[in-house]
């Protein structure tokens, strides 16, 4: 991850020091986010922060069709939600999933549903977040995308969050009480412009479930960083100043760690360095004289 730099001047060791990555740049991620209701009542109904992905501006709709959906912060963007005809909307009984996606929903009675389908979606990488729904009858269903397939026992009393990781399904079992589900991640984003979420009973399962909504999360892209090299590195002893040039990324934050022993780099001496916008290094000046656990110190590392 690094390359370390030593050498003598005047009779006594220069410090070797190393440069590591200390942060890449967040960008805060868009997120969409949907409520399937049956009725327009308020405890259908989505206000406020809420979600996996907490987010403002849900969008609260029984429609077949919506174009151009809003993200958290109000704004449109290109994306479209579109219902198979034969959608059912329906809610689900106990009163702690009111005001949360799970009060309400698109029910299902069967192995097969009509499914609903987000398009246009603007983003490189994203990953959807499908909130999932039932009544307390039903022991299992399932929900997928086309390429994972998760399932559920529905929390019919709870609107605590609860995440199903389960991807296979024994006949006449009961599937993980849980209800959401999600789909891509940051290692394994999804791309495609356009997704359908189908949904239904697990074999042999009976009762009713239902999707009661989504979140849709952008996420950044890979990082594509170049691992920091040592350029330059010169150190005065009358000033105690060091100063060090290294490979940078414009975009980056650096950050200089020193240790006594190669194994303790709990030391920072120097934090949140900007890389240079305009050039592929930067040089920063250090100040060592106000750290006190280098000044008995003959030879020190740095990372």
């Amino acid at each position: 991850m690094n390359r370390q730099a030593s050498k003598m001047i005047c009779g006594s060791f220069l410090p070797t020091f190393m440069v590591m990555l200390f942060s890449a740049t967040i960008t805060r991620a868009e997120v969409i986010s949907f409520n399937f209701h049956a009725t327009s009542v308020n405890n259908q109904r989505v206000f406020g922060k809420f979600g996996v992905e907490p987010a403002d501006n849900w969008i609260n709709s029984s429609e077949d069709m919506m174009s151009d959906l809003q993200n958290s912060e109000g704004n449109a963007t290109t994306v479209d939600m579109t219902r198979s005809g034969g959608a059912r909307s329906g809610s689900f009984s106990g009163a702690p999933l009111n005001g949360s996606p799970m009060k309400a929903g698109l029910q299902f009675f069967g192995a097969s549903s009509p499914p609903f389908t987000l398009s246009q979606i603007p983003y490189a990488n994203y990953k959807i977040i499908v909130y999932l729904t039932g009544f307390n009858g039903n022991n299992a269903s399932f929900v997928s995308d086309g390429n994972s397939t998760f399932y559920w026992d529905p929390k019919a009393f709870s609107s605590i969050l609860t995440e199903t990781l389960q991807t296979t399904y024994e006949e006449g079992t009961d599937a993980v009480k849980s209800n959401y589900a999600v789909f891509g991640s940051d290692a394994a984003p999804l791309t495609d412009t356009s997704i359908t979420i189908s949904f239904g009973l697990a074999p042999g399962a009976s009762g009713g479930g239902g999707i009661g909504g989504f979140q849709i999360v952008s996420l950044p892209d890979p990082p594509t960083t170049v691992k920091p090299e040592v350029k330059e590195v010169s150190f005065d002893s009358v000033s105690s100043l060091l100063s060090l040039t290294w490979s940078s990324d414009p975009g980056q934050t650096y950050a200089v760690k020193a240790s006594t022993d190669l194994s303790n780099w709990g030391l920072e001496v120097a934090t949140s360095i900007d890389a240079r916008e305009d050039s592929d290094t930067t040089t920063e000046e250090i100040d060592l004289s106000g750290v006190p656990e280098l000044r008995d110190q003959k030879k020190s590392t740095f990372g």
